[in-house]
């Protein structure tokens, strides 16, 4: 037996990398969006900030946090 990848094994692995690229896919997607709400909440000023319950600090401290962390 060889060790190429027959058609029909193809077809059994299809779905997993299918999987995979949604999975990343909507990783992605979800730190794109975490990334957009960090920098919106950075230029708001201390009116907008006290009317969302919000303190300086906790903003500051979600504005400074990498895209990749939740």
């Amino acid at each position: 037996m060889s060790d190429r990848l027959l058609h029909h094994d193809w077809i059994a692995f299809e779905p997993r990398v299918g999987t995979v690229f949604a999975t990343l896919r909507r990783g992605l997607r979800e730190a794109w969006r975490r990334q957009r709400s960090r920098h919106r909440i950075a230029r708001l000023d201390d009116h907008a900030l006290q009317d969302i319950g919000v303190s300086f600090a906790e903003a500051e401290a979600e504005a400074n946090k990498p895209f990749w962390r939740t």
